[in-house]
């Protein structure tokens, strides 16, 4: 459970790799790379802040755009209630993770940024999100996307795709809504207002189980959360859809034709959407930098910081090796990482057989290796992998 975690964390016996890569996930999310609150532009305070939440950033960066001009075009109406933007992790994989110190400095970074907003009403599209606010942050006020779209109407000419013929449907609801009627309900609502039937699952609303990213299962315990995530496909032979980006994918990844409910008001070809990929993690950390830095331009007129260092090599990555990297949890600013060190201290192993190279780097709980070789000013990569283990003298610090 999470108390447990929570108290193995305290007593200093897990293991600090166990949740590693979440952890990174959210630091990147609140860096300076994603983060980000703006009032909306012309504005000194917000009613209103639209908070999409780091996953649904990462999945579908192009449905934060359409749906903040949205929001803008429908509460300006009555030209007082400004929509501001928030983009940064509500801080749930620190929870999850039983990691109470990185939990409250997020808390704590958010609460600043949301008071110089003047405390708007926080619209959130995350329902993990959504029980971060409600349990851990009582004097915020939220509303879920979906009651606020249920409420204000849903965005002009777009959705009602009642000539494109797709399967049949079943509803998902996400493990983090099963008491939240209100949400339940207006995630319906929308789907009756796009014109779609749908067939209910078994375990639905307050009986609905997790896809296996809820508590962080999917890192933990790898096998077991695939059989969960199987588990809840096997319920329906109809298509799925939900509302929470992270089933979405999870489903897709075992081949289970989902949409997201966003799709059907945004998607061009829905056949197509339901079975498309999720990002890959580097990419996932592409597109919210992608979003951040095009939102920014777009409509505050402003443009981002330069580049760390690292982020200026250059890698040649086949599909292949790719896959072996989203596999293994490797991002591709693992692989900059450990090159870019190794160019600069000379820390690297020469295989003269292939005039290649072997190198490690240990950016925070887990080592990289890189093997690599030079192609002009670019570095092709033949293979990386991590593990968890201390070396020599780092053991010894």
């Amino acid at each position: 459970s999470k108390q447990a975690r929570h108290v193995i964390v305290q007593q200093n016996r897990m293991p600090p790799s166990a949740h590693d890569f979440a952890l990174r996930d959210m630091a990147f999310s609140n860096s300076d790379k994603f983060s980000m609150a703006r009032n909306q532009p012309g504005s000194q305070t917000s009613q209103y802040a639209f908070f999409p939440g780091c996953q649904l950033s990462a999945s579908f960066p192009e449905y934060v755009h359409y749906i903040y001009a949205y929001l803008r075009e429908q509460l300006n109406k009555n030209h007082t209630d400004a929509v501001g933007l928030i983009l940064r992790c509500c801080g749930a994989p620190a929870d999850w993770a039983g990691r109470l110190d990185l939990f409250e400095a997020a808390k704590a970074e958010f609460l600043l940024e949301y008071e110089k907003m003047n405390k708007p009403k926080l619209i959130v599209a995350c329902s993990s999100c959504y029980q971060v606010f409600k349990t851990h942050f009582p004097d915020v006020e939220i509303v879920s996307l979906w009651e606020m779209m249920d409420k204000i109407g849903l965005p002009a000419g777009r959705g009602q795709q009642l000539n494109v013929t797709i399967a049949p449907l079943a509803i998902h609801d996400p493990c983090s809504t099963r008491h939240e009627n209100n949400i339940q309900d207006s995630a319906r609502n929308i789907l009756h207002r796009l014109g779609y039937s749908f067939q209910e699952l078994p375990l639905n609303r307050d009986k609905t189980e997790c896809c296996s990213y809820g508590g962080l299962m999917w890192l933990a315990n790898p096998e077991l959360a695939a059989e969960v995530t199987r588990r809840r496909i096997a319920e329906s032979s109809y298509d799925y859809v939900t509302y929470c980006a992270m089933c979405r994918d999870f489903f897709v990844r075992q081949g289970k034709p989902t949409l997201h409910l966003l799709d059907l008001i945004y998607a061009e070809n829905l056949e197509i959407q339901s079975r498309q990929p999720a990002p890959g993690y580097s990419q996932r950390h592409e597109n919210r930098a992608r979003l951040k830095r095009n939102l920014l331009k777009q409509i505050w007129g402003e443009d981002m910081d330069s580049d760390k260092s690292y982020e200026n090599i250059r890698l040649i990555i086949t599909p292949e090796i790719q896959a072996l990297l989203d596999e293994r949890l490797i991002l591709i600013e693992d692989i900059q990482q450990v090159i870019e060190y190794a160019e600069r201290t000379g820390k690297k192993l020469l295989n003269k057989k292939t005039n290649g190279f072997l190198a490690y780097y240990k950016p925070a709980a887990v080592t990289y290796w890189v093997e690599y070789s030079t192609h002009g000013e670019a570095f092709m990569v033949h293979r990386a992998y991590s593990h968890r283990m201390q070396i020599g003298e780092e053991a010894k610090k």
